[in-house]
């Protein structure tokens, strides 16, 4: 009886490999003790290519592109929702905005959620600052997504929502969720038109800079930079600083910290972090 893919074994040879291949791809460090974790995400993956080894589909890798792509898909973890931490928002509605209409500048405020996964946190930043549109005369914004898994960047471009995800915005923020979210429980909600057109979705490793930019007013990097090495997570945040605006804002997840790391960036409050202020003459 030929061997199945059910009983097939990753070798440590075949994990090590992978690891260095995921962490070449995305960064993204996977422990020496999740090889069972692999094996259940790559499983199923192996049948649908009719793959009889680990051996094989490490060698496919290297000649496939859309297969990296999938592995990548398949590697990296995606748990989001709604209006998740409210301190967040609370912050960036209460404190952030008022400073940033007192200036009176003239321009389009910017925004990028850095790890966007399937969306939500986008279009939870576009439902609040298309409020502030409707109410400060002459303001507009820009949300731009990034993430580097083009599987959660499919739905995040669809936009349409229900479940758990959604359900703790609509019960926090009813105001919101009725004057700029559209839809029904049947069929899911999404965005009106007015949100959807200021936010864009590109595909992008954190590891590589993000090109064809201008600077950002407020990044959030939440709920990603725990997956990398230290070093790694330095240079994330070194691409971060050299896309933030000197007063501009980062938020972190509750789970993460840059104390110990060098990032140019000082801490407001927990969670919440402004660039530190150049020298002269350093290069931005």
């Amino acid at each position: 009886m030929s061997k199945t893919v059910s009983d097939t074994v990753m070798s440590d040879g075949d994990f090590a490999r992978l690891r260095a291949i995921v962490h070449k791809q995305t960064g993204i460090t996977i422990g020496e003790t999740r090889k069972s974790m692999l094996v259940s995400r790559l499983r199923g993956r192996l049948r649908d290519l009719e793959e009889q080894s680990f051996a094989s589909y490490i060698s496919r890798l290297s000649k496939d592109p859309d297969e990296m792509q999938e592995l990548t898909n398949r590697v990296t973890t995606n748990e989001t929702y709604f209006y998740r931490t409210p301190r967040v928002w609370t912050y960036f509605q209460e404190v952030f905005l008022p400073g940033f209409h007192a200036k009176e500048e003239n321009r389009r405020l910017r925004v990028w959620s850095a790890a966007a996964s399937t969306g939500e946190e986008a279009h939870t930043i576009g439902t609040i600052l298309e409020q502030q549109r409707l109410s400060v005369s002459g303001f507009d914004y820009s949300v731009l997504g990034t993430d580097v898994s083009s599987r959660v960047l499919e739905v995040a471009q669809k936009g349409v929502y229900n479940g758990r995800s959604i359900a703790r915005f609509r019960k926090s923020q009813p105001e919101l969720f009725t004057s700029h979210m559209a839809g029904s429980d049947a069929d899911g909600f999404k965005a009106v038109p007015q949100v959807r057109a200021r936010i864009k979705f590109k595909l992008h490793n954190l590891l590589e800079k993000l090109g064809g930019t201008t600077p950002f007013d407020v990044v959030f990097l939440r709920n990603v930079l725990i997956y990398f090495t230290d070093e790694d997570q330095e240079k994330i945040l070194s691409h971060v600083r050299d896309l933030i605006r000197p007063d501009g804002v980062l938020f972190i997840g509750e789970s993460e910290t840059l104390k110990k790391l060098n990032t140019g960036f000082e801490q407001v409050a927990p969670i919440i972090y402004r660039p530190i202020a150049r020298a002269a003459g350093q290069c931005a």
